[in-house]
Parts: C-alpha cells; structure tokens; sequence
C-alpha cells in the first residue's frame, strides 16, 4: 500500500511538470494585442519566459477508513495552487486556487528552519487506519524531498503539515463558497 503510494505520488510528480511546461494556447485577439506593443527585450527576459515553472512544493493527504481528507495540491512559486480533491474534502475535482506568494515564500523558509532536506523519508507505523500526508519540497539542487508522515514525526514537522493543511483548507473554503 505505501509502495502504491509512493508510485502515486511520483506520477502526480511527473505529471504536475510535464503541465508546467505546456505552453498555453493564445487566442487570436491575444496575439493581435501583443503584435500591436511590441518591446525589445533583453536575452534574459526571453530565456526567463522560457524556462518552465516547476512546483516547490506538493501537499497530499490519503484516506483512512474513516472521514479523513484525501487530496493533492501541486504549489508553485508564485503562489498558483493545483488542487485534486477526492473525497472528505470542501472542492473535489481539479481546481487552481491561489494561495499569496508570501505564503509559499513562509512554507519554504520553515522548511529550511526546520532541517527538512535532512528528515526521515519516513514516520510510519504498522498501523494500517492512519492517514498518510506527503510533503515534497523542491531542494536548491532541483530535486524533490519526500517525506511520509503517519505518525511519530518531530512536533516541527508536524506543525508544518499543520500549517500547510490549514492555508489549504482556507483557499479551498473560499472558493467553495462562491
């Protein structure tokens, strides 16, 4: 079951970059308005426009026998959400949401307070009703870290997910609510 978790996870990985770089479609009145304001730009503005934006973090809670949530959210840099909501949860079904730039910007300086790059890639137990929650954070290097947490993590580790859950919890209520 973790294994098929992890496979999961890793797909979920995969796939949230393989959409980041897709180059969005323009409609026609698009490419005719930035035909019409024309500016040079710099080598560095065009080699900026091309490099994909990957996710720096990804956020998945699994099910448990009873009402726990169960939902990934692919975060990226500039606060843009990718939310897949499954069951027990305030949105199911895919949604961008936004969370503020200055959020995300907190959730990575904690992680780097915290020693995450240096964490278990696992705090589990045999306990087979415990929900899972995965974090992976994209580290200077480029690669993502993964950490499972069922039960046992640090209390620094613990009030991250915390943290991350609720900030979720609150752009998912607030688009649900319109």
């Amino acid at each position: 079951m973790r294994l098929l978790s992890a496979l999961l996870l890793a797909l979920l990985i995969s796939a949230s970059a393989a959409v980041a770089q897709q180059t969005p479609v323009k409609t026609a009145t698009q490419t005719k308005a930035k035909q019409k304001v024309k500016q040079p730009k710099s080598t560095k503005q065009v080699a900026a426009k091309k490099a994909p934006v990957a996710p720096v973090i990804v956020f998945r809670q699994t099910p448990c026998f009873g009402i726990c949530p169960d939902y990934d959210a692919t975060i990226y840099p500039n606060g843009r959400v990718t939310y897949v909501g499954r069951q027990h949860t305030k949105l199911t079904g895919t949604h961008e949401l936004k969370l503020p730039a200055a959020t995300v910007a907190m959730i990575l300086a904690e992680a780097r307070n915290i020693g995450f790059r240096k964490l278990q890639p696992h705090y589990t137990e045999n306990t087979s009703d415990l929900p899972s929650t995965f974090l992976s954070i994209r580290q200077p290097d480029g690669t993502l870290k993964t950490v499972q947490v069922e039960e046992g993590a640090p209390a620094s580790l613990q009030k991250l997910l915390h943290y991350i859950s609720g900030e979720l919890d609150k752009i998912s209520s607030n688009t649900a609510d319109r």
